[in-house]
């Protein structure tokens, strides 16, 4: 029975703080807890009638627990197994400039060095998924057109018409012209319908129905 050399088993084992799954899990649990300090004034509500900080918790909360999941089972993991993570300036940026985009133009308001308008989730929600996956490597434009309308009109879906969760929608220009001509909830659900189609019509333009390829 042979086994391999100590100095050679140590070149591959990865400490714990270079660990791509502690990193990742450690930057996740930041995140979460950015949210949840950004959403502390914001109100709950109650499971009949949904505040406007619901799904910003929410979502606080599951970042957490699934970050916090992968930072332990990194910890725990052999080291010799462990992957280490090797930083790519590219990807980060490009991350950074899909959150910074939500962040700015989803609302919009008076920041310390610009002044942004309300773009709302129906034009800053497609963009930022776009460009969010283009931080991959593998990024492909077929793909990420119909996951951008599709993603966006599953939020609307969802936290919007379901939930009643108060999101920024429309552009702050054309906001009110848009509620007093469909009413609010007619415009949402004809956004999140449209968006459904669109996402529909580039998976079938892109993929086509069905791969009746065979190898």
């Amino acid at each position: 029975m042979t086994s391999e050399p100590m100095d050679l088993r140590s070149r591959h084992t990865v400490p714990c703080y270079a660990r791509i799954q502690v990193i990742g899990g450690a930057v996740v649990v930041f995140i979460a807890a950015l949210v949840w300090y950004g959403a502390i004034s914001l109100n709950l509500g109650t499971v009949a009638d949904f505040g406007a900080g619901a799904m910003p918790k929410a979502l606080a909360i599951l970042l957490f627990f699934g970050g916090g999941a992968v930072l332990v089972q990194g910890l725990v993991q052999r080291p010799e197994e462990a992957e280490r993570a090797e930083f790519s300036p590219a990807p980060v940026a490009i991350l950074v400039i899909a959150i910074a985009l939500f962040g700015l133009f989803i609302r919009g308001g008076d920041f310390t060095l610009l002044s942004t308008p309300q773009l709302g989730l129906g034009v800053v929600g497609p963009l930022t998924v776009f460009i969010a996956g283009c931080a991959t490597p593998e990024r492909r434009v077929k793909e990420l057109l119909p996951m951008s309308f599709g993603l966006t009109a599953a939020v609307l879906l969802v936290f919007c018409d379901l939930l009643q969760v108060t999101i920024p929608i429309f552009p702050g220009f054309a906001q009110d012209a848009i509620f007093s001509s469909l009413g609010v909830d007619g415009a949402i659900r004809a956004l999140y319908l449209a968006y459904g189609g669109i996402a529909a019509a580039l998976y079938v333009a892109f993929f086509g129905l069905r791969d009746d390829r065979r190898d």
